[in-house]
């Protein structure tokens, strides 16, 4: 019971922090804090994960992601606004683990191709989602569209292996389709064997498209705070609300 209030709670400062964050970046309001339970930490399977979130920095190190019109690297954009949800999360009483929290990838080191390498990253961050059954997992990443610098806003993937997922995509779809891109509003899509993160998730998973980096004005949203709190507090509220309908 205590859990549902403290999630209650949260949620009536939902559009509140929500304006707060439109006018003030939320530059001030959030301090950085290092609460990620370490990757290699596993939480024994008979302990409850429910409120355990595992945020997914799409790429990193050697994988520099899609790159924007202007040179901004997708890796950079995905963990700064990762960050910034994982103070939120962690700051209304959920437990957070990284797959990083650093520009670094998760491949073996054994590897020595880039395809190699891709592969064995992608395996090991579904292995550390696996160690956590019952959780969450959120993936941060940014899209790209070659010979289209008009197409704009975030859309959300689900993994089709668990019926949360969905739903869990909606709620966190309607938080953009509101707050960012009203007149531009998405819907969800199930992912399919080309997402084998996603495809092959066992837990509640969705993947955050935030934004478009081939789009000039939304890139150079995507590099400012503000914009990544904005972005990050929808992915929050969604969170929120579907904790909400599940327990109610």
């Amino acid at each position: 019971m205590k859990k549902n209030k403290g999630i209650i709670r949260v949620r009536a400062c939902h559009w509140f922090l929500l304006f707060a964050v439109t006018l003030l970046g939320l530059s001030m309001l959030f301090v950085r804090k290092d609460h990620s339970l370490p990757a290699s930490e596993s939480i024994t399977p008979d302990q409850d994960n429910s409120r355990l979130i595992v945020i997914d920095p799409g790429h990193g190190g050697f994988d520099g992601g899609a790159v924007g019109v202007n040179g901004t690297i997708e890796k950079d954009v995905n963990l700064a606004i990762s960050l910034k949800l994982r103070d939120m999360l962690t700051d209304a009483g959920f437990k957070v683990v990284m797959t990083r929290d650093t520009d670094t990838a998760l491949s073996d080191t054994q590897d020595t191709t880039v395809r190699r390498r891709k592969i064995s990253d992608m395996r090991n961050r579904l292995n550390l989602t696996n160690l956590y059954p019952g959780s969450v997992l959120i993936s941060i990443h940014q899209n790209k569209l070659a010979g289209n610098s008009s197409v704009h806003g975030g859309q959300i993937f689900y993994s089709p292996n668990e019926p949360g997922s969905k739903e869990l995509a909606g709620y966190i779809q309607a938080e953009f389709n509101t707050n960012i891109q009203p007149e531009k509003p998405r819907e969800i899509v199930r992912t399919g064997k080309n997402l084998y993160l996603f495809y092959n998730a066992k837990n509640t998973a969705v993947l955050c498209e935030c934004g478009f980096l081939s789009n000039p004005d939304e890139e150079r949203l995507l590099c400012t705070d503000e914009y990544q709190y904005r972005i990050a507090y929808c992915i929050f509220g969604g969170l929120l609300e579907w904790y909400d309908g599940r327990n109610r």
